[in-house]
């Protein structure tokens, strides 16, 4: 498996771990907000990372890493997932997983330690993000990777970048309504730097009393809330 990132520290990606941060390369969404356009389009100046190169790194950092966190791009395209998860947590690192949720067979196969499962806005409104199948098909797999999520006893987040909209008030109640028991639903402020698509980028971001409105309709069906923004 190759990779085509590294942060090799980070307090940010891994809730209360000190990690490194490894990228995947592709994604079978072209979320039109994405910050991570090159790794979504395999931008040809970036540098394969083969897994050999990983383990050598992790094997120097087991002193300093408590964790590893695995983002892209979309991990779940990559079949070899499930091994590299489970070789990186025999060197004793917790490992935490990011994913879009649209590839819950494969979710199924990986035991990480935390899941991040980014929902971009209300299902019907997937066909604004470069999907390329049935709409009716993605909301039943997104669905399925939202209940096996919750059932399976693995820690974990559901977030929403708030994009003004792609992202409302009415959607936020609509995703809220499939997230019973769910550990902690967070809400991302939208930045508009290095978007995938270059028009959001003059899209100002909402007001932080518009997320604090969000946060109470998510708390109002009992489900743990937080807000991620620079204020």
């Amino acid at each position: 498996m190759m990779f085509y990132g590294i942060h090799k520290v980070t307090l940010l990606d891994f809730p209360e771990k000190v990690a490194a941060t490894l990228f995947t390369g592709g994604c079978n969404l072209t979320c039109p907000f994405c910050h991570n356009p090159e790794l979504v389009n395999l931008d040809k100046n970036f540098r394969p990372i083969s897994f050999k190169e990983i383990l050598q790194f992790l094997n120097k950092r087991k002193k300093v890493l408590q964790g590893v966190c695995i983002t892209g791009g979309e991990p779940l395209l990559h079949k070899e997932l499930p091994e590299v998860i489970q070789e990186i947590q025999t060197l004793g690192f917790s490992v935490k997983l990011d994913t879009n949720g649209t590839l819950p067979e494969n979710l199924k196969k990986c035991k990480p330690d935390y899941i991040a499962m980014d929902i971009k806005t209300s299902f019907d409104k997937y066909s604004r993000l470069g999907y390329k199948g049935q709409l009716s098909e993605l909301t039943s797999r997104l669905k399925e990777s939202i209940e096996w999520i919750i059932k399976s006893g693995i820690n974990h987040e559901f977030r929403t970048t708030v994009v003004p909209a792609l992202v409302e008030k009415e959607d936020i109640t609509k995703i809220t309504a499939e997230l019973s028991g769910a550990k902690l639903y967070v809400l991302a402020q939208f930045r508009a730097e290095n978007t995938l698509d270059k028009n959001y980028e003059s899209i100002v971001p909402y007001p932080k009393t518009i997320l604090f409105e969000m946060k109470k309709i998510i708390e109002e069906r009992n489900i743990p809330c937080m807000i991620r923004a620079d204020y």
